[in-house]
């Protein structure tokens, strides 16, 4: 058996280096400032997947466009398509309740999904 190059996946990689010239640009530091105000504030949101809504404190039941301009109200100086895109992101990755089985943790995976693919589908344009 030869033994190939072993470079470090990093190197030489179009895509990581974009990766990383994007994530030290204005934009890329104000992206990862938006995630770093909206994660947090989302610690406390529910998600109603079915019915697909976010679901606030005080039971304030509010879609993906509704719960966006709720936090730019907060935070004007945040692009609306960023707070989108991180909210999103959240919903994706972050949301998933402790107490949820694996089971339920798939269902809110699938319908998490079908949510989101149809909201990109169907979204008024902001």
């Amino acid at each position: 058996m030869s033994k190939h190059n072993e470079g470090s996946v990093f190197e030489n990689n179009p895509f990581i280096e974009g990766l990383f010239e994007y994530m030290d640009s204005p934009r890329g530091q104000l992206s990862d400032e938006v995630r770093e105000v909206i994660w947090p504030l989302l610690e406390n949101v529910d998600v109603d997947a079915v019915n697909r809504k976010l679901i606030w404190e005080n039971d304030q039941r509010l879609s993906i466009e509704e719960s966006v301009q709720r936090i730019h109200r907060d935070y004007p100086e945040f692009p609306v398509e960023m707070i989108e895109t991180r909210l999103i992101s959240w919903l994706e990755m972050e949301f998933a309740p402790e107490t949820y089985s694996q089971e339920q943790i798939d269902e809110l995976d699938q319908l998490t999904e079908k949510w989101i693919d149809d909201y990109y589908g169907h979204r008024p344009h902001m």
